[in-house]
């Protein structure tokens, strides 16, 4: 799913970024078929986030993990909502506050963050342990090769 950059009503933020309205941002699902060309086109734009002081509040518009928007939001490279790659400067406070759950204060309670692609809070920071890659995952289903039996 593509996400879209379209102004939210009585949202005015991002629309003064550099990035708004590019199409190189918010990539149309008929320009990639897989993570590695998605890669390919958003990196060479990538670096116009650096610094970019909207980069927070890009975030909270676009709502990449929840909308499962693929591009780049936030000075970071999005597929289906779960982040590829980041510019080296990005931080954890740019990504929306954390929700409290029961769960909190557990490996369980730090997962459901990462998942969430929020902020860790306190509680579960101790637990935080960096998710996969899904062009990891990627990678790993091109290499797998079917064994067929031997015909005579």
């Amino acid at each position: 799913m593509t996400g879209s950059r379209t102004t939210l009503p009585g949202t005015h933020v991002t629309d003064h970024a550099p990035c708004f309205g590019d199409p190189d941002f918010a990539v149309a699902d008929d320009r990639w078929k897989s993570g590695e060309d998605l890669v390919a086109i958003c990196k060479p734009v990538l670096y116009v986030c650096g610094g970019c002081p909207y980069r927070a509040a890009c975030i909270r518009q676009v709502a990449p993990a929840k909308s499962g928007f693929t591009g780049i939001c936030g000075g970071r490279i999005w597929l289906n909502g779960a982040i590829v790659q980041a510019l080296p400067d990005t931080k954890p406070s740019e990504l929306p506050p954390p929700v409290i759950r029961k769960s909190c204060g557990t490996a369980a309670g730090s997962r459901a963050h990462r998942r969430a692609v929020e902020q860790q809070c306190p509680r579960c920071e101790p637990f935080y342990r960096p998710g996969p890659n899904p062009l990891d995952e990627e990678d790993q289903e091109g290499t797998q090769q079917l064994e067929l039996p031997d015909f005579p």
